[in-house]
C-alpha cells in the first residue's frame, strides 16, 4: 500500500512539473478545471513548493481571476519577495508576500503585498475592483495556511499611503481602535458593500500600486472572514 502511494505521488509530482509556470514560477490552474479538481491540484502544488522553500506561508486565490499565488514571508528581510520568485531568484515581478509585521495567528489584520503588473499579472487584476460590477461577481477570496479560509470583500480604496496609513494597522489596541480603522476604511471605499467586520475577526488586506495615480498611491482590497474549511 505504501509503495502504491509513493508511486501515485511521484506521478502527480511529475505531472505538476510538466505544466507551464505562471508569473510566480508555479504551475497555473486551468480555469475550466472542475472546482473540486482545482482544490486537489492546488493542495498538491502548494506542498511541492513548501518542500522547496520554507518561506511559503500560504496560498491566495480569487476564483475566476488570475490571482492564484503562493504567499511568502521573510521577517528578517521584509521586502525580499518584492523582486524575487518562489525559487528565490531575482524577478522584477516579485511574489505576493505577507508583511513582516504580521503574525498569522495573532494579528488583527493580515497585509499581503503584490506588484501591479501590466496585463493583470500578480495583483494587477485587483484594479478591476474599481468597478462595482466586478466586485459583485468576485466578492469572495480564499487564503489557505493551515486551514482554508474564505473571505468576503467589504471595501476597496485608492489612497495616498501618506494620507491614510492603513499599512500600519496590524494589531488593534482595543475594540474601539478596531472599529475606528474599519470605519476609516469604509469611509474611503469606492462604493458601499453593506458589509462591516466585527471586532475579533481577522481582516485580510491586499495592497498594490495604483500606477495611474502616482507613485504614492495604492489600490487596496479589504476583506473579512466568513467560512473556514
Amino acid at each position: 500500500m505504501k509503495k502504491t502511494k509513493v508511486v501515485a505521488f511521484l506521478i502527480v509530482f511529475a505531472g505538476l512539473m510538466l505544466i507551464p509556470l505562471n508569473d510566480s514560477g508555479v504551475a497555473p490552474i486551468n480555469r475550466v478545471t472542475p472546482r473540486e479538481d482545482q482544490e486537489s491540484i492546488r493542495k498538491q502544488r502548494l506542498e511541492v513548493i513548501k518542500n522547496k522553500n520554507s518561506d511559503v506561508i500560504g496560498h491566495l486565490w480569487i476564483p475566476d481571476t488570475s490571482v492564484d499565488y503562493p504567499v511568502m514571508q521573510t521577517k528578517d528581510n521584509p521586502d525580499f519577495y518584492l523582486n524575487h520568485d518562489v525559487n528565490k531568484k531575482y524577478d522584477f515581478k516579485g511574489t505576493p508576500y505577507l508583511s513582516a509585521y504580521c503574525d498569522l495567528e495573532k494579528s488583527d489584520n493580515l497585509i499581503i503585498y503584490g506588484h501591479n503588473i501590466n496585463g493583470g499579472r500578480m495583483f494587477g487584476e485587483l484594479l478591476k475592483y474599481k468597478e462595482k460590477s466586478f466586485y459583485e461577481e468576485h466578492k469572495y477570496l480564499y487564503f489557505e495556511t493551515k486551514q482554508k479560509q474564505q473571505y468576503e470583500i467589504f471595501a476597496v480604496i485608492s489612497v495616498d499611503v501618506n494620507a491614510f496609513t492603513y499599512w500600519k494597522f496590524v494589531m488593534a489596541i482595543d475594540e474601539a481602535d478596531f472599529n475606528k480603522f474599519v470605519s476609516d476604511v469604509k469611509a474611503r471605499s469606492l462604493y458601499e458593500t453593506e458589509i462591516t467586520p466585527e471586532y475579533g475577526e481577522q481582516l485580510l488586506t491586499l495592497s498594490t500600486c495604483d500606477n495611474g495615480r502616482g507613485k504614492d498611491y495604492r489600490f487596496v482590497v479589504f476583506a473579512k472572514p466568513i467560512n473556514e474549511f
